[in-house]
């Protein structure tokens, strides 16, 4: 292979003179720091609940209210419910259903909006947050420690 002047690898060959280091602004290199990611707001455990309460209640009155008025009665629950069981391909509990219901209307209006359908569901589905104790992970890789 010849090189000559024309060819890229010449110039590692070649000694050039250099008067100064070679700058940033000489490569025209953009350094511009980007803005630190913020991280999300630590949310506390019971912010985590009501917030799973919250989800909940939204998708239960979206899957059980009919009629689109915000409201869910008991006849639109029990009928969610049995469309629930069917549609997960297990029988339908009637008396757990009323169970359930009756917990959630505990007022006995005969229908609840999404408010009333979240505190229902809150003693229904009781939730807590879980956390493990810093030495977990090693009893886990070390049981007979």
């Amino acid at each position: 292979m010849k090189v000559g002047q024309d060819n890229s690898i010449y110039s590692l060959f070649t000694p050039k003179a250099h008067n100064k280091s070679p700058s940033v602004a000489d490569e025209k290199l953009d350094v511009s720091r980007a803005a630190p990611q913020k991280a999300p707001a630590v949310r506390s455990d019971q912010e985590l609940a009501a917030d799973f309460h919250a989800r909940m209640a939204k998708q239960s009155l979206d899957w059980a209210d009919a009629d689109n008025d915000g409201k869910v009665t008991k006849q639109e629950f029990l009928d969610g419910q049995a469309r629930l069981a069917e549609q997960d391909n297990r029988p339908n509990d009637a008396k757990a259903n009323e169970r359930k219901w009756s917990a959630i209307d505990a007022e006995g209006k005969g229908w609840v909006d999404e408010g009333g359908l979240r505190g229902g569901l809150e003693k229904i589905f009781p939730v807590s947050v879980g956390h493990l104790d810093p030495d977990y992970a090693e009893r886990l890789r070390n049981p007979n420690r």
